[in-house]
């Protein structure tokens, strides 16, 4: 049984349309996994923590899995329920802590013998996906809209203030090279954040 986040997923959209946490996306993934893979939840990994530790029991291989759940402000209607979803926003943070992610999983899976990393950014807010209008923004470097490559050493504008790069003023240092592509996750309303999109992130030997 092969390990695929893309097949996951869209076995996932089927039951869960969206998640109001980050926390109810982990749950619902582990939960789905467990019925296939041995998963560890919160594992410690040489000092990082990795949500979700997948081995498939046939190949051995492992997979070190970091989850992101960011949201605009929607409201649903489900079930005879009205169900708000807050909004997120510091959209130049989440790029920052996504990259950090990759940033993270190169260093886990550099060397080992399988084992392998995805991270995995789910959203409906567009402002990530969409290419920017004005090239030049702070976090221009940690732009992460469809067809971006990153790759290389990523830091932020000299003019970004003191509250914006708070714990997060390192720069990120991506070793691979990696063209991001977006998918279609789901639809819950025809409003403007109607729709749920993810990326995701493979590193290690067997995707380069």
């Amino acid at each position: 049984m092969m390990f695929s986040i893309h097949g996951e997923l869209e076995r996932l959209s089927q039951k869960y349309r969206f998640f109001a946490s980050k926390e109810a996306f982990k749950q619902s993934l582990k939960f789905q996994l467990q019925e296939k893979f041995r998963v560890e939840e919160n594992k410690r990994f040489h000092d990082y923590l990795i949500d979700l530790w997948v081995e498939e029991p046939e190949s051995g291989r492992q997979y070190a899995i970091c989850l992101m759940n960011k949201l605009a402000r929607v409201t649903i209607k489900q079930n005879g329920q009205t169900i708000e979803l807050k909004h997120h926003g510091a959209q130049d943070q989440g790029r920052y802590d996504f990259l950090a992610q990759v940033e993270k999983l190169e260093r886990i899976t550099m060397g080992r013998r399988n084992v392998y990393g995805i991270v995995v950014l789910l959203t409906n807010d567009h402002l990530y996906w969409t290419e920017p209008m004005r090239p030049n923004t702070v976090d221009c470097e940690f732009r992460i809209h469809e067809n971006r490559i990153i790759t290389g050493e990523l830091k932020w504008q000299e003019r970004a203030s003191a509250g914006t790069k708070e714990n997060r003023d390192a720069p990120i240092f991506i070793k691979g090279r990696y063209q991001l592509k977006w998918h279609h996750y789901s639809t819950i309303n025809q409003d403007k954040h109607g729709e749920f999109r993810y990326v995701a992130v493979h590193v290690g030997d067997v995707y380069s």
